[in-house]
């Protein structure tokens, strides 16, 4: 009250309100995109962890760093490769499979995850189901097929037997023969492949 007279306090002014609201609005859009782009990192981050748990046998904590991975990137080939390795080893094929699957989609390249899968779908007999799978890693070629491979596992040549493997009990003899002349030709070292074609081409009578 001064000289008698009732002083009300200011009220705010709408635009006052917009201009608070506009900037808040504003932050939460950088905190957002800050996170977004830092994602891939954070990633990258626990699957390194992930695997190093990995390389110590300690399967349990691997399996819930690469969980902790899927939460941020659901569709991470990376680890959805660790968690199938880490299902086969305990004996849950199934999952084990589910896992594999989700890896080869989330990354078309990533040829250890393919050839893993055929590897499985042979183990189990399943010799057409495993074709398309080695033929990846087949497309794949000599250096990307090793790229991303922890233990550093050359899959291409292995992939390429398996599939001439595959073809011949499948039936398509004459891609067998083709994919064993491959292997002569790519990996001149290595035997085997020489010794099969002859075989195969003495069973077809050609």
């Amino acid at each position: 009250m001064l000289n008698g007279q009732i002083i009300l306090p200011k009220r705010r002014r709408k635009r006052d309100y917009r201009e608070i609201t506009t900037k808040g609005s504003w932050s939460v859009i950088f905190v957002i995109l800050a996170l977004i782009a830092m994602r891939p990192l954070m990633v990258n981050q626990i699957l390194s962890r992930a695997e190093a748990y990995a390389d110590f046998g300690l399967n349990k904590d691997c399996l819930r760093q690469c969980n902790k991975a899927l939460l941020l990137d659901s569709d991470n080939s990376r680890a959805w490769y660790r968690l199938a390795r880490i299902y086969k080893a305990q004996g849950n094929r199934e999952m084990a499979y589910e896992a594999y699957h989700r890896a080869t989609e989330g990354d078309p390249a990533n040829g250890p995850a393919h050839f893993e899968l055929g590897l499985m779908y042979v183990q189990d007999d399943q010799h057409q189901q495993a074709i398309p799978y080695f033929e990846r890693v087949r497309t794949l070629g000599p250096d990307k097929a090793r790229q991303g491979h922890a233990e550093g596992f050359a899959c291409h040549k292995t992939a390429l037997d398996m599939l001439a493997l595959c073809y011949e009990k499948a039936g398509h003899t004459t891609k067998a023969e083709f994919t064993l002349e491959e292997i002569r030709m790519l990996y001149p070292a290595y035997t085997g492949a020489e010794a099969r074609l002859a075989q195969l081409k003495q069973q077809n009578g050609s």
